[in-house]
């Protein structure tokens, strides 16, 4: 894996997690995949103004990443890239510097996070930029847990609507699973689940959840799903449905940021009770 200094070099990614994780490090990306989506699936960190937006993350506009690349000779462009998004390697290596790393993959979902975050930090010359990232969030969770204490009598499964009947669910062996896991509460899901640490299921499976869990649905949602739900009989009667905690838009296949914001977030929601639908 080449490394370079964070001043000879540009970096850009298609991959939403490399772009969070490089603004954490101090490191604005010159160029991103789909900035309105990531906007509005991310949200946070914000994104520099002035970033150049590449399209389709799956298809890159290549008229931009070939004018990107002539817009600086003293300084390459380099894409870091991960394999949700290989296929378009091939398009970007006849104009940048293509590396890789791996944020999901077989094995311990936290410590795949940790290391991918390593990476990228060597490849911009940023490595005790992400041991602060890493210490900070530690500080984080220690300072959390007693606010957290006491909401975790009760198991939590998260989700999110895909549609107005399907849901994904996420495991413990996941980035949401896991800052659960470390603030101490269980999580009410302990099915299978694929390598992205979640399971997709019907609404339906939501009622045989045991009674006592709170639900938490994270923002965004089709635009229909409020008022389906409105009419849906089972949801309305279900026990878990009472107190629903709905919580803003948080990147549930992000990075260390992501697991900041996620629990920062869950647990003033706990106190104060969330977002509104």
């Amino acid at each position: 894996m080449a490394q370079a200094q964070t001043g000879t070099a540009r970096y850009a990614s298609l991959d939403w997690t490399v772009a969070e994780t490089l603004l954490a490090l101090g490191v604005e990306p010159v160029a991103i995949g789909d900035v309105e989506a990531y906007e509005k699936w991310v949200a946070k960190p914000s994104l520099p103004p002035q970033i150049i937006d590449l399209g389709l993350r799956h298809q890159p506009n290549l008229e931009q990443v070939a004018w990107l690349a002539k817009q600086d000779s003293q300084r390459p462009l380099i894409f870091i890239n991960t394999p949700f998004y290989a296929m378009a390697s091939a398009m970007l290596k006849p104009f940048a510097q293509v590396e890789m790393v791996d944020f999901y993959q077989a094995g311990n979902a936290w410590q795949n996070i940790v290391t991918a975050t390593q990476q990228v930090a060597n490849l911009v010359g940023r490595a005790d930029y992400a041991e602060k990232l890493l210490a900070n969030f530690d500080k984080q969770i220690a300072q959390l847990l007693p606010q957290a204490q006491p909401f975790i009598s009760r198991p939590i499964a998260l989700v999110q609507f895909i549609d107005t009947r399907h849901l994904r669910i996420y495991a413990e062996n996941s980035l949401l699973g896991a800052v659960l896991n470390q603030l101490g509460f269980r999580n009410a899901w302990q099915g299978e689940h694929n390598l992205w640490g979640f399971a997709t299921i019907n609404i339906t499976q939501l009622s045989q959840l045991p009674q006592n869990v709170r639900l938490v649905v994270i923002k965004p949602y089709p635009a229909n799903v409020v008022q389906a739900l409105s009419h849906n009989s089972l949801w309305q009667h279900l026990k878990l449905n009472e107190n629903t905690l709905v919580l803003p838009a948080i990147w549930t296949f992000g990075g260390i940021p992501s697991a900041q914001r996620f629990a920062q977030t869950l647990v003033q929601a706990l106190q104060t009770g969330g977002e509104p639908w």
